[in-house]
C-alpha cells in the first residue's frame, strides 16, 4: 500500500487494485481537509459533531484528488454486522453529501456493485478496511469490519456475496486489507477473545502480565477469512498501518474515543 499526496491531500492506494486498470480506490487520511480540531482536517463522518459544510467539502476534496465520481456516493450505515447491500437493487435519490446519492438502509456493513461511476464507501477509527475487485467479472466490494464483522467472518461473506450474486471465482477476486488497529494496541477482555478463539485461536494472544486480558490481530482474522473463501494468498494485499500508533495520519476511536472524525474506504468502477 502506498501514500499518494494530491494537492495537499494524502491517501493510500493498494498496488493490487491499481495495477487492474478498471478501479479507482483510496483509503483516507486526516490531511488536507477543512475541519477544525478535534475533528483536523480530513473529517469524513457526519455523525461526529463536525458542521456537515465542513464533511460536504472534505468529500469534495477527497473525490477530487483520489479522481472519484462525488455525484454518484453510496455511503454505509454500518452497525458491526455483516450485512452486503448489492447497490444495483436500489433506488437514486436526490440528495448531497450528507444523504449520499443512493439510499441505504440502517445495518449495512458491505456495498457491491456491477455498475460503473459509483463510488462505494465505508468508515473508520480502528476497523478493518476490506476492499474488492474482480477484474474478470467487473465487480466491486468494500466492506466494513469492526471485531464482530470480522470474527463473524464478514471477509469470507463477502466473497461468498460476490461469487452468488454475480458468478465471480475467488480465484479472480483481488482483496485489499487496509489500515486498522495493530494486534498490539487492540486489547480485549476474556468474552471477546474467547469468540475468536472458536475459529481463529491463532490470531489470539495473552496480554503480558494481564491476567483476563488479550490481544488479536484483526488483520489476520481477515486473511485467514479470505484464505478459507479461496481467495489465494497472493491476490491478498495487506496493509501494515496502525491507526493507533499513527496520530498524524488517522483518527482511531481507541486512542481519542469520541474526540475524532472518521476515515473512509472508497472503491469505484472505471
Amino acid at each position: 500500500m502506498e501514500i499518494t499526496k494530491n494537492n495537499e491531500i494524502l491517501f493510500l492506494v493498494f498496488n493490487n487494485l491499481s495495477q487492474t486498470g478498471i478501479v479507482k480506490h483510496c483509503f483516507s487520511t486526516r490531511k488536507g481537509g477543512v475541519s477544525p480540531a478535534p475533528f483536523a482536517s480530513m473529517n469524513l463522518g457526519y455523525n461526529r459533531g463536525d458542521d456537515d459544510t465542513n464533511v460536504d467539502e472534505n468529500f469534495r476534496r477527497i473525490c477530487e484528488a483520489a479522481s472519484l465520481s462525488k455525484e454518484n456516493i453510496v455511503m454505509s450505515k454500518q452497525k458491526h454486522g455483516t450485512n452486503i447491500l448489492k447497490i444495483d437493487e436500489i433506488r437514486a435519490v436526490p440528495g448531497n453529501f450528507a444523504s449520499g446519492s443512493l439510499e441505504v438502509p440502517d445495518n449495512t456493513d458491505g456495498l457491491i456493485t456491477n455498475r460503473s461511476n459509483i463510488a462505494l464507501v465505508t468508515f473508520y477509527a480502528d476497523c478493518v478496511p476490506l476492499l474488492f475487485c474482480d477484474p474478470v467479472k467487473r465487480v466491486i466490494a468494500n466492506s466494513h469490519a469492526g471485531w464482530r464483522g470480522c470474527v463473524d467472518n464478514m471477509a469470507a461473506k463477502t466473497v461468498n456475496k460476490m461469487t452468488e450474486d454475480y458468478g465471480c471465482a475467488p480465484k479472480n477476486i483481488l482483496v485489499g486489507i487496509g489500515p486498522c488497529i495493530s494486534c498490539d494496541k487492540y486489547e480485549v477482555d476474556e468474552d471477546v477473545a474467547s469468540q475468536f478463539q472458536i475459529a481463529f485461536g491463532e490470531c489470539v494472544f495473552p496480554a503480558e502480565n494481564k491476567p483476563g486480558k488479550f490481544h488479536v490481530d484483526l488483520r489476520e482474522v481477515c486473511k485467514l477469512s479470505l484464505i478459507r473463501a479461496k481467495i489465494p494468498l497472493e491476490n491478498i494485499e495487506i496493509s501494515h498501518w496502525c491507526t493507533f500508533d499513527n496520530e498524524e495520519l488517522f483518527f482511531s476511536h481507541r486512542r481519542d474515543r469520541a474526540l475524532r472524525g472518521s476515515l473512509a474506504a472508497f472503491i469505484e468502477l472505471v
